[in-house]
């Protein structure tokens, strides 16, 4: 029972879907709360700037950005139609205004055109890329020249130690993640770690598209 229980739970944290879903992706937005300030602070957002979010699950960095400052544009994808469905919920107004695009997509084929976008972020998904090349490629390809790449992940022993690994997670060190970004093409990565209270020590990676 505890093993389906453990596999239940990995396969809602990738996929939320149902009621249960529902539920999980309001307590995901208070569980990832400092990964999401730090993953806001490396943004380095100025005026006039095109945002998206890869797998925004409960939303509360799109609600972060929005905030922030009156002229931002912010676009979200998620493969889960839970979490599109919430968001749908969430954002009903700022949908009705050219601020905010909601979309049911997954990072490996990104719907949107070259060169689109300042600032790519994304918190805890990396460890459920089954593509992580094509997810780098497809970001590249929708990044402005010079800009930023912000990926945020729980540290791999928190991972192994919880046996999130047993259930498809995919764990990475830092300098995994480095050089996957490296080899797709981007430039002064650098990775900051912060303490979270529910995980641990986590990481957040940044690479910036050549000019």
């Amino acid at each position: 029972m505890a093993n389906f229980l453990k596999a239940y739970l990995a396969k809602q944290l990738g996929h939320p879907a149902g009621w249960f879903g529902q539920v999980l992706l309001r307590i995901l937005n208070r569980s990832n709360r400092a990964m999401n300030d730090l993953t806001f602070q490396q943004l380095a957002l100025a005026k006039n700037h095109h945002i998206l979010e890869i797998g925004f699950g409960g939303g509360d960095l799109i609600s972060c950005c929005l905030a922030a400052e009156s002229t931002l544009k912010v676009s979200g994808i998620d493969p889960a139609i839970a979490a599109v469905d919430f968001a749908k919920r969430r954002f009903k107004e700022t949908l009705q205004s050219d601020r905010l695009q909601i979309a049911q997509a997954s990072g490996e084929n990104i719907p949107f055109a070259d060169a689109a976008f300042d600032r790519i972020m994304t918190v805890n998904t990396l460890y459920f890329w089954s593509k992580p090349a094509q997810v780098l490629a497809s970001c590249r390809r929708v990044l402005k020249p010079a800009g930023k790449l912000v990926i945020t992940y729980n540290n791999k022993q928190f991972l192994e130690k919880t046996q999130a690994t047993n259930y498809g997670f995919q764990a990475y060190d830092p300098h995994e993640v480095e050089a996957m970004l490296g080899k797709a093409g981007f430039l002064e990565i650098q990775t900051v770690a912060e303490e979270s209270p529910y995980d641990g020590q986590f990481f957040c990676t940044v690479g910036v598209k050549n000019t």
